[in-house]
């Protein structure tokens, strides 16, 4: 059994509703989402079928777009309408101060992009998701394996959105990684493609019309690695000798994995973190005592063991 799914049995194990009180109540619990790209779509999926266990616990979910503005009027109307609890996946990790403000006392648990730690308390606020570095880290060392005996890589990298903490961890997680391993990275191209497939396949088309050589594409998810190698498709570049690795782990990925076009990708276990966040949602709505983080760990997944997730 895998970590992750040990983690969600350890969840549905908890006494998260004891007690006639928690019967009494109808608790609403608002969600506000950066966006629904793939695997925020998941992670959505797996808070609304958490909830569906109780009778009693009614979820709003509303998609941001992308709209820092439209993230804050989400969460004045969940203060307004009293909600008992408010899950924030973030726009912008700079507006957590503000955020929790305008929830105006109610407990608000973010998930999946984290804040300042200054910010988390254990009481009114916490943070679910995994150690962003693993991620990279987990790309590295499968990296340093398929490229062993090689001095040099010459890697082409499609970022997330600048400035925010998975962005920042997974790049410098799979970077150091492979400079402890003894490579010697020389950057064809580095740039953010802000998670997005088709971004990343144009720019990816505009690379490959320059003639540039490369070794690697490193893809901070899957999407964007998804978009890359449609790119490198059309031109049939020859995707087991210049590996693509992404991060999430997502239904396209997977298949991609399987056919051998992405040479692995990492789990981030949206069913896991989607579940821990409504149940610290729903605590910390009862007063109860949460923990500061919870953690979901991501794990490696390649040709060899994708048919287990």
């Amino acid at each position: 059994m895998s970590i992750g799914k040990k983690l969600i049995l350890a969840v549905i194990a908890l006494t998260l509703v004891a007690g006639t009180a928690f019967a009494q109540k109808t608790y609403h619990i608002g969600v506000t989402l950066y966006d629904r790209d793939q695997f925020i779509s998941s992670l959505e999926q797996a808070i609304l079928e958490a909830a569906k266990k109780y009778p009693n616990v009614v979820v709003d979910s509303q998609d941001a777009k992308q709209d820092v503005n439209q993230q804050m009027a989400q969460v004045d109307v969940f203060a307004t309408k009293k909600y008992d609890a408010v899950i924030v996946n973030l726009i912008n990790t700079d507006t957590v101060e503000t955020i929790i403000q305008r929830a105006r006392g109610i407990p608000v648990i973010f998930v999946n992009r984290r804040p300042r730690d200054a910010v988390i308390d254990g009481v009114k606020t916490a943070y679910v998701g995994s150690q962003e570095y693993d991620a990279g880290r987990m790309q590295g060392e499968f990296l340093a394996k398929f490229f062993k005996g090689k001095t040099e890589l010459r890697y082409v990298l499609f970022m997330g959105q600048l400035g925010l903490e998975n962005t920042n961890e997974r790049t410098r997680g799979v970077k150091e990684t492979l400079e402890k391993a003894g490579f010697k990275l020389v950057k064809v191209y580095e740039d953010t493609a802000e998670w997005d497939r088709w971004k990343a396949m144009n720019q990816m088309q505009q690379l490959l019309g320059t003639g540039k050589q490369f070794d690697v594409v490193i893809c901070n998810n899957d999407e964007m690695a998804l978009g890359a190698i449609e790119a490198m498709k059309a031109l049939k570049m020859d995707l087991k000798k210049i590996p693509v690795v992404g991060i999430d782990a997502t239904p396209p990925a997977k298949e991609a994995v399987k056919k051998g076009e992405m040479a692995m990708t990492v789990f981030q276990n949206a069913k896991a973190q989607g579940a821990v966040a409504l149940d610290f949602a729903l605590k910390a709505a009862q007063g109860q005592k949460i923990e500061k983080f919870g953690w979901v760990p991501f794990e490696p997944v390649t040709i060899e063991n994708v048919a287990k997730y």
